[in-house]
């Protein structure tokens, strides 16, 4: 018989403080702490409504979210200033979803596949487990793959959240995580760091590093700090003509699509937006 997303998702529920398994009311047989389960949903804390609201921007970015729901990622492919390569979908056929356990880390509003766990801060219509992602209330070796797209600036301790990743995938299991070099400030709630393609290395060495490479090219990289510098000449000193301002801007995102060219680039990293990195957990055999 075939088990439901939420059934699969039951069996590898774990304390997210001492990662001890959970009884049938979410309570850690271990240490106590004590999650709930709503309809389909499993929530053991995350982000409050006030932390994903005190940035103005993103205030207005979770209004969005949560009036247009699986809309929302088009509309950002659509309106974004950064044109992403198409690296998550491509990622995911290679898993057998029906079998295999995916994750996707501060998953939003969307969902990339319906067998797709789903797991983020803010508790968005698709999401299966809210949670701190930097104690992932799963077990251990538990996860075929991992795809965090766009998350790793907005964690305050990224070690903490790549240890998770590592703890959770078993061995052999793959991760795919874009994660932003040059662009400008963008709290989600928050906004805490960048990396170069050598400081992703540097980041995930408890994997073995299959390939880094370019995820949203130069011409992204120009245009949003282009976007964001005419906002702030044009406002004049004003944050409220400055908040006006910037979505007007976005008039000028269709120049992204120059980099289906230039983010091919053998140079393009210098610049780049955004990288990609695809890495596994070791297996332990040494082959």
């Amino acid at each position: 018989m075939t088990r439901t997303r939420t059934e699969r998702i039951r069996e590898v529920l774990a304390c997210p403080t001492c990662h001890g398994p959970p009884d049938e009311d979410l309570a850690c047989v271990r240490c106590g702490q004590i999650g709930k389960w709503t309809g389909s949903r499993f929530n053991f804390g995350g982000l409050g409504e006030s932390e994903l609201r005190q940035d103005p921007l993103n205030r207005m970015k979770e209004s969005v979210k949560r009036r247009f729901g699986r809309l929302y990622p088009t509309a950002i492919a659509v309106f974004a200033p950064a044109l992403s390569t198409r690296f998550a979908k491509p990622f995911l056929r290679s898993f057998d979803l029906n079998r295999e356990l995916v994750a996707d880390l501060g998953s939003g509003a969307g969902r990339r596949d319906a067998n797709l766990i789903c797991i983020d801060g803010g508790e968005y219509g698709e999401v299966d487990i809210v949670g701190d992602l930097r104690t992932l209330p799963l077990a251990a070796d538990s996860l075929a793959g991992v795809l965090s797209v766009a998350v790793l600036e907005h964690v305050p301790d990224a070690q903490a959240h790549i240890a998770e990743m590592y703890r959770v995938l078993r061995p052999g299991g793959r991760l795919l995580c874009f994660i932003p070099f040059m662009q400008p400030f963008h709290a989600s709630p928050y906004d805490f760091q960048r990396f170069t393609d050598v400081g992703l290395r540097q980041q995930f060495r408890q994997f073995e590093v299959i390939s880094v490479r370019v995820g949203a090219g130069p011409t992204s990289a120009l245009l949003w700090v282009m976007q964001e510098w005419l906002a702030l000449v044009l406002s004049f000193g004003s944050r409220r003509m400055y908040r006006v301002i910037l979505p007007v801007m976005w008039i000028l995102s269709p120049l992204k699509l120059i980099d289906l060219l230039l983010a091919r680039h053998p140079n393009a990293s210098v610049i780049a937006s955004g990288f990609v990195i695809e890495a596994r957990k070791p297996d332990g055999t040494g082959g």
